[in-house]
């Protein structure tokens, strides 16, 4: 796997010029994808000459719009659809080889209609990325906050969000994220299940619970920095997969209130802690610039 300093998630701030010779200094293997790039050839020619020169992937290809929201309408959806494929068009063209989507875990309709409703979405969606050589997956949701939102249940597994993929033909693959899986249910069989699975991973998030909490009370948008609070072994998780071949993109997500220190102190402060996380989860003890 690769490591990528996602600093639009991580509130870094910053050009792909500018953090790019950072980026490799501090041995992260890859940036992710601004949407400021995506509508302007020019801005995406210079940002991979930047990541070329540095010997840097990307990460994931930005959605213009959460596809999966049942705010979003049939309207805008479809003008969506649009811009998403003209942003893969130059993804293709920069190399960007990964893209996702998270499925929310509860809804307003039933669960029969609602399967039915993202398995269509899905065909269309997934049709954009396979036509530009990026693989597309889904990210499966875990925090209670989220499961009981709107009143029918909805999934909140990898096999749940696979069941979509596969109604939809099986071109789409899923996002581990050890948070979702902890708050989700943490059971080794899923997380084994993902392991055996990893050729269908698109990304992987690493993060720690917030300490004091039950599972139930962790919140989506609060988490820790990995391996920081006891609560997630991602280093366990990191290990196994690596073990299993898995290829991709992994990142630090670790939200409030990590990302809000990020957002003001100084940018080589903040991919140093984001590296010893790496570090911690890898097995590597030495830290710093290469």
């Amino acid at each position: 796997m690769y490591q990528v300093l996602d600093v639009r998630l991580l509130k870094i701030p910053g050009t792909v010029e500018e953090l790019a010779p950072l980026a490799r200094e501090y041995g992260f293997d890859g940036l992710d994808v601004p949407e400021a790039i995506l509508g302007d050839e020019k801005k995406a020619d210079s940002a991979q000459a930047a990541m070329k020169e540095n010997g840097l992937k990307w990460g994931l290809l930005p959605t213009p719009v959460d596809f999966f929201d049942e705010t979003i309408d049939e309207k805008k959806f479809e003008e969506a659809l649009e811009i998403q494929k003209r942003w893969a068009q130059l993804g293709e063209k920069i190399g960007v080889k990964y893209a996702y989507n998270h499925i929310w875990p509860s809804s307003s309709r039933e669960f029969d209609e609602n399967f039915e409703w993202h398995v269509k979405r899905l065909e269309k969606l997934q049709e954009v990325f396979v036509n530009h050589g990026i693989q597309y997956g889904f990210e499966f949701l875990g925090p209670k906050e989220l499961r009981v939102r709107h009143p029918h249940p909805f999934v909140h597994t990898i096999s749940g969000v696979l069941s979509i993929a596969d109604a939809a033909g099986g071109k789409t693959g899923f996002l581990f994220d050890t948070y979702h899986w902890y708050c989700g249910n943490g059971r080794l069989d899923d997380l084994y299940f993902a392991a055996q699975n990893c050729h269908r991973m698109v990304n992987f998030h690493l993060n720690d619970g917030v300490a004091g909490k039950s599972r139930d009370e962790q919140e989506d948008q609060v988490r820790a920095m990995p391996m920081t609070t006891g609560i997630i072994d991602a280093a366990r998780i990191y290990q196994l997969f690596e073990k299993n071949g898995y290829e991709g993109p992994v990142m630090c997500e670790p939200m409030v209130p990590s990302t809000d220190r990020f957002a003001v102190q100084d940018v080589e402060k903040s991919m140093a802690e984001v590296k010893d996380a790496f570090n911690r989860c890898s097995g590597i003890i030495s830290t710093g610039r290469r």
